[in-house]
């Protein structure tokens, strides 16, 4: 669709983002949504007005944001890996996976780039496509069983340069995202259910295509 420069532009309301509708001529309407963001000093790492994954979070409350970081770690993986490389299918389908249940996309990339961190590129190929997706199930399995899963970017020894954080993220404790379940049983016994009938999702996906 070719959109000229003379457009009516409307503001639409948002308590977050801001929100445009362009109407060319034709009356053809392209919705344009744009995040604010502020940088911690020089690094990665934003205060960002898009809402979060959290159960309420007051509009006047800015979020911190690692998706700047996120994208620059996945970059510096696709620069070691060889072009045959489906790690990023990998992510794609365990995340197709966890949808419905209590897991995050957030746990899905923390678990993903945690194991693209510890296994070589090379190891992402065709070949060992249904053993990497399993290795991704086992290390939610082993991290919701220790009750601990420590934060990708908070203390993490094993950060790639090019990756720039905050001092304070650097010199910080491992940041454990599963702490919750320390102090909530039915919380815990409510993800190991789930862990469990994601192997079964996952079972019935690779060999019956559902």
């Amino acid at each position: 669709m070719l959109w000229s420069r003379h457009n009516d532009m409307k503001v639409l309301p948002s308590s977050r983002l801001c929100k445009l509708q362009l109407t060319n001529a034709s009356g053809r309407s392209l919705f344009v949504e744009m995040v604010f963001g502020v940088q911690q000093c020089d690094s990665d790492i934003f205060l960002s007005s898009q809402t979060t994954e959290a159960i309420f979070t007051p509009s006047t409350t800015w979020a911190e944001s690692y998706a700047v970081a996120e994208v620059k770690f996945f970059r510096h993986i696709a620069r070691q890996a060889p072009h045959e490389a489906l790690h990023l299918q990998c992510l794609q389908l365990f995340a197709g996976i966890l949808v419905g249940t209590g897991f995050s996309t957030c746990i899905c990339k923390t678990v993903a780039m945690h194991l693209l961190n510890t296994i070589p590129p090379s190891s992402w190929s065709r070949r060992e496509f249904l053993m990497r997706l399993q290795d991704m199930l086992w290390y939610l399995r082993s991290c919701l069983e220790e009750k601990h899963l420590d934060h990708f970017f908070f203390g993490n020894e094993n950060m790639p340069q090019d990756i720039i954080l905050p001092s304070a993220f650097q010199m910080a404790e491992p940041l454990n995202l599963f702490q919750h379940l320390e102090q909530d049983p039915a919380a815990h016994v409510k993800a190991m259910r789930e862990c469990d009938e994601l192997q079964d999702r996952l079972t019935r996906l690779l060999f019956h295509g559902q």
